[in-house]
């Protein structure tokens, strides 16, 4: 991408700039700070050394920045993160739609339009909507419905049947039947091994619009997550729990079952929740998990988003 083009992309979604250059011969691609590249594209907030970066364009929030060295050309923006996630997202791989041969889709499911569905995929009875995407190998469950939107990774899987069972008056495990079905809204990511549990009997495994859900968390049945959650890798969210809108569950984090999260909490990595808490715009950490920090949107935590508020 030349730098008119990058030009053009912040008139058009409207971001206020300034440009040191009207250089219009190099082509450039998104970078990290972490594998520098020369013709990068980076962002840089705060107090950051970038003594190695060359001819590159880097977004900062600082119309005259010294450390920047005369051979990159320096774009200032109100929010320099911000608009590099937008922008990259231009060079995001895009899925056409198709489905593939190797996939096995029952009669009766109902497919959306656009929707692209990987080899190896399983689809039994269920709904999905328009400009779906599933990676290889997804498997969804009868009484499913998938929104419009929703991106799913490779061996995922969504509406297996949970475990509930008691003991009877012999000693015998008496299963309870898991009847229930699962909805994803729209604008949701499932990352790769994450399972989700239908609900058992007559309600449903609930997920949030706009939710992420990062790579081996499994939901468990009849789990109510809100809008614009976050659930980080491996996430263990049991049975009946429900987690308020824009909440942030670290790695490796346990919910125990029929347990309430308030909205716009984070949950530290690791943590066990397993009594519910009323405050929003709470940290919880620890094993059990208690309040670590109270109005946590006025500090960036470590490893996550600063919460909106």
């Amino acid at each position: 991408m030349k730098l008119d083009q990058i030009i053009s992309f912040l008139e058009t979604n409207s971001i206020p700039f300034q440009v040191n250059s009207k250089n219009t011969i190099t082509s450039y691609k998104p970078a990290s700070l972490k594998n520098v590249i020369e013709n990068g594209i980076y962002f840089i907030m705060g107090d950051i050394n970038i003594s190695n970066i060359n001819n590159s364009i880097i977004f900062t929030s600082e119309a005259k920045n010294e450390s920047i060295n005369a051979t990159n050309i320096c774009i200032s923006v109100t929010n320099p993160q911000l608009t590099h996630y937008k922008l990259c997202g231009v060079f995001a791989e895009k899925r056409k739609a198709n489905i593939h041969e190797t996939a096995i889709i029952d009669k009766d499911a109902v497919i959306g339009n656009n929707v692209y569905i990987g080899p190896y995929c399983v689809l039994e009875k269920c709904v999905i909507g328009d400009n779906v995407v599933l990676n290889s190998h997804v498997v969804i469950y009868n009484n499913t419905e998938i929104n419009d939107k929703v991106f799913i990774d490779s061996n995922s899987c969504i509406g297996a049947s949970g475990l509930a069972w008691i003991w009877d008056e012999d000693g015998n495990r008496i299963m309870q039947p898991q009847l229930g079905g699962v909805i994803v809204e729209a604008d949701c990511h499932i990352a790769t091994d994450v399972t989700i549990v239908k609900g058992s009997l007559s309600e449903n495994t609930c997920i949030g619009k706009g939710t992420v859900i990062a790579h081996g968390t499994k939901i468990g049945h009849g789990a109510q997550v809100g809008t614009n959650v976050h659930m980080a890798n491996n996430v263990s969210l049991a049975g009946n729990a429900e987690i308020g809108d824009r909440t942030f569950l670290g790695s490796a984090s346990i919910i125990s079952s029929n347990i309430k999260i308030p909205h716009n909490t984070i949950v530290g990595a690791g943590a066990m929740v397993n009594k519910n808490f009323d405050e929003e715009f709470c940290t919880l950490a620890g094993i059990p998990a208690k309040v670590l920090k109270r109005e946590n949107y006025k500090n960036k935590p470590k490893g996550a988003p600063k919460p909106f508020n």
